[in-house]
């Protein structure tokens, strides 16, 4: 690590980030610490879709089925029986009478009807996994034709979610599908606890709820009902968790008091962990990781196999959001600029963890069997011709276009390769648009970009976690791109009971979305944490998700 004793400014920037730290907030120390994949964008769970957001969630709240601590597997939850009828679309879930909201309240069937509903009556990124539900998709449609005035009001008994009493909660499929376990272990089936919430609703002219104000998600004013509950948020300092008293299984809960400490910095992030002021580093530039393997490595240094992938998106749809002509809707203009790149000097010069360059979407190895079809390679020769043949030879005439990224991490770095092989490749100059995470996560949800840098971890274990983000009527289908065939294929996969012809139309659907090159896939990512071996509980999952109250550390 000598090369990073040498750089003042980091030095700089550790002093500070020791300043800020020691002069925050008030309270014992805290029984584990760690420092997340970046600032939080919400804690709404109707909303959340960002990594270290989902994260805290499974702190913070407990749906039906939990996470095994271990192998992250669907385990009963706040269900402690789950009854399913012989057809496999009738789910009846009786709640555990112990299981307690954080202020004391039971936690009811009701709580649980309250959230489901609010994913399809205020649609967010994952409210597309709802419609697995009998009549979900058809209720969402024509409610919101109804809040728009076109329509009349739907009924809501047209879904298949009941309220048998406070206790049983039961949930009918259009059809039977392989991994519905897993969904309802996942924040967007979390349950909500609407009475605390209420206070916060917002309303049109019509008394309607139409969303709720963030306010609701800070402390003490968050209501959860998970292994822990929200007792402080300080802005850019830390977040902190204290054991919930009312969680049904608190004997289980490990640490009592868990932060998570915001640090702007990389270089100041890895100084807080090496100095020993925090317990776990759960993401590390790869320009620290490559100099800690030039060295030989470090016992603390744990690389292991990734369950997600990073590329770029481009926007599909026929006009810009300034309402120009979209070149990128031409499928020839976005495999020229796939075929444009080569990806040895990202993974060899800017990750340098020993991430695999990819031309596919799916990771490999992760679903046994599953083996994904060929990509767009590199060919420059051909990438021209394309261009070309869509009206810009060497790049004459190309209209001004954007390359949106935050500029956290190695974004900025991996952008600027890009940039610079399209110019020299293709003759095209990309505006450079490097703005801060939660901007940037904003403008990419509401498809504001041309390009943009993107990625995309699985949710839960089945192939459909990845194709289903690109189907047409997804909010998570940033790209706006739309393909009857590949929804077909995808509605094959995940209702036929064939597990090999189910990774037959999965693997047809990838290669539909990689011949239109909706996406630049650039490498699979491997994961990198750093934590000392007094540290137990975080499991080395591809998922990167981590059941806290099994966390401890040993002083």
């Amino acid at each position: 690590m000598r090369r990073l004793l040498v750089i003042p400014l980091a030095l700089i920037v550790l002093v500070i980030a020791t300043l800020v730290w020691s002069a925050g907030p008030n309270g014992p120390p805290a029984d584990f610490s760690f420092i997340n994949r970046g600032d939080h964008k919400t804690l709404d769970l109707n909303q959340m879709s960002w990594l270290q957001d989902i994260r805290v969630a499974y702190a913070l709240w407990e749906g039906l089925y939990t996470c095994d601590p271990v192998t992250l597997r669907p385990v009963p939850g706040v269900a402690n029986r789950i009854d399913v009828d012989k057809s496999g679309t009738v789910y009846t879930f009786h709640l555990r009478d112990n299981a307690r909201w954080s202020n004391g309240a039971p936690v009811t069937a009701g709580d649980f009807l309250f959230a489901w509903r609010r994913e399809l009556e205020e649609p967010a990124e994952y409210s597309y996994l709802h419609y697995y539900i009998k009549g979900a998709k058809d209720y969402q449609t024509a409610y919101t034709a109804w809040m728009a005035g076109t329509g009349p009001k739907p009924d809501f008994s047209s879904v298949g979610e009941k309220a048998l009493d406070s206790h049983t909660f039961q949930v009918t499929l259009g059809k039977p599908i392989p991994f519905f376990k897993a969904l309802c272990a996942f924040p967007a089936f979390f349950p909500q606890y609407e009475p605390c919430m209420a206070r916060y609703a917002r309303s049109d002219d019509h008394g309607r709820v139409t969303s709720y104000d963030e306010a609701f998600t800070r402390p003490p004013n968050l209501v959860s009902n998970g292994p822990y509950y929200l007792a402080e948020w300080s802005f850019k300092r830390r977040l902190r968790m204290v054991a919930n008293p009312n969680y049904w299984n608190r004997g289980a809960v490990k640490s009592h008091i868990i932060d998570e400490i915001f640090i702007d910095d990389p270089l100041a992030e890895f100084r807080a962990y090496d100095s020993g002021e925090v317990d776990w580093l759960s993401d590390v530039p790869g320009s620290l990781v490559g100099d800690m393997l030039d060295e030989g490595g470090r016992p603390d240094l744990h690389i292991f196999p990734s369950f997600g992938t990073y590329f770029y998106t481009f926007n599909c749809q026929p006009k810009l959001p300034d309402g120009r002509i979209n070149p990128l809707a031409d499928v020839r203009v976005r495999r020229a600029l796939t075929m444009a790149i080569d990806k040895e000097p990202i993974v060899k010069n800017v990750t340098r963890a020993g991430q695999p360059i990819t031309n596919d979407y799916i990771p490999p190895g992760v679903f046994p069997g599953y083996v994904s079809p060929p990509g767009i390679a590199m060919n420059v020769a051909e990438a021209q011709k394309l261009l070309a043949e869509a009206g810009y030879p060497g790049g004459r005439g190309f209209p001004p276009l954007s390359l949106l990224f935050n500029t956290e991490a190695d974004h900025a770095q991996i952008a600027e390769i890009i940039h610079r092989q399209w110019q020299q490749n293709l003759g095209i100059d990309v505006h450079m648009d490097g703005v801060e995470v939660k901007v940037f996560a904003d403008r990419f949800n509401k498809k504001d970009f041309e390009i943009a840098r993107a990625s995309w971890y699985g949710d839960y274990p089945d192939p459909s976690t990845f194709t289903d983000k690109w189907r047409s009527d997804s909010d998570n289908n940033e790209a706006g791109w739309q393909n009857a065939q590949y929804d077909r294929l995808c509605d094959l996969a995940t209702f036929d009971r064939d597990p090999a012809k189910r990774l037959k139309y999965f693997a047809q659907a990838e290669k539909i979305l990689l011949d239109n090159a909706v996406i630049l896939p650039l490498f699979n990512y491997v994961n990198v944490y750093m934590f000392r071996s007094n540290v137990h509980g975080l499991p080395l999952d591809s998922r990167l998700m981590v059941m806290f109250q099994s966390v401890q550390v040993q002083r």
